[in-house]
């Protein structure tokens, strides 16, 4: 009686093992459309294909709009009455620190608030620093 026992027990065991391992072997490798096998994470946050990313300029006249663009949105943003113009305290608020910074500089006009004019102005008004020569290779 006892064999009996021990051998359905081990019967159920190894039959219940078999279909997992088939199963388990079936999905650490999906086919995918095209014959391709899956390897690692894939789901909502890791895609199989990904949509191509446009290249963003960063030289020249495109990084400088990007950084005016930038500018703008903060300075519109510290601009919490909506006037056009900020004050020292909100540009500090705001993390304007360069604006802060030189305020009394770019207020030229003395006025207690600088409008983004100004600020453009000003920066225009600096000297740009110039490009450091590469060493030879």
């Amino acid at each position: 009686m006892k064999n009996t026992l021990l051998s359905w027990m081990l019967l159920a065991l190894c039959a219940g093992t078999a279909p997992m391992t088939l199963a388990a072997e079936a999905t650490t490798t999906p086919a995918r459309p095209g014959g391709v096998v899956g390897h690692g994470v894939e789901g909502p946050f890791f895609p199989a294909t990904r949509p191509a990313v446009r290249p963003v300029a960063s030289t020249g006249d495109a990084l400088q709009a990007q950084a005016e663009s930038r500018l703008k949105a903060t300075f519109d943003a510290a601009d919490t009455g909506k006037t056009g113009a900020v004050t020292k305290a909100q540009a500090q608020q705001s993390g304007l620190g360069y604006v802060a910074n030189n305020f009394e500089k770019i207020d030229a006009h003395k006025t207690g608030k600088v409008t983004f004019d100004d600020v453009k102005q000003y920066l225009q008004s600096q000297p740009q620093p110039q490009p450091q020569p590469q060493p030879p290779q």
